[in-house]
């Protein structure tokens, strides 16, 4: 059974996929006690870094209008998950800990439902 639940996907199996691995990884990061936590934290950005750097392959393949809003996103993500490390390793890991707990979460489903059902409609209406 999929770790990712129904209204999430998006119909297009590569693109579920990668979002099933963040899934994933993400229960575990929110139920990681402080020893773990870092751990946690490093195994889904670096998911997230290769998770984008494949969503963004895809844009390359079709004509997709919301491309360059879509990758600012993908940025902008990244840049506050390192942000959060960053203060997670420095013995802020209370403050990481609420991010990923409150904001990484809602990141997750407003990017997926926007703009990866966006880019998944495009690529359907494709010869992708």
């Amino acid at each position: 059974m999929s770790p990712l639940p129904d209204n999430l996907k998006v119909g297009i199996d590569s693109i579920d996929q990668r979002h099933e691995e963040f899934y994933t990884l993400f229960e575990v990061l929110k139920k990681a006690g402080d020893s773990e936590f870092l751990e946690a934290f490093d195994a889904v950005i670096l998911h997230t870094q290769g998770h984008f750097s494949e969503e963004e392959a895809d844009m390359e393949k079709i004509v997709y209008p919301n491309k360059a809003e879509h990758i600012q996103e993908h940025k902008k993500a990244l840049e506050e998950m390192n942000y959060f490390r960053e203060k997670a390793s420095s013995g802020k890991l209370m403050f990481a800990k609420a991010y990923a707990k409150d904001r990484l979460e809602d990141w997750f489903r407003n990017h997926l439902l926007n703009m990866d059902s966006d880019l998944a409609r495009v690529i359907n209406k494709s010869s992708y």
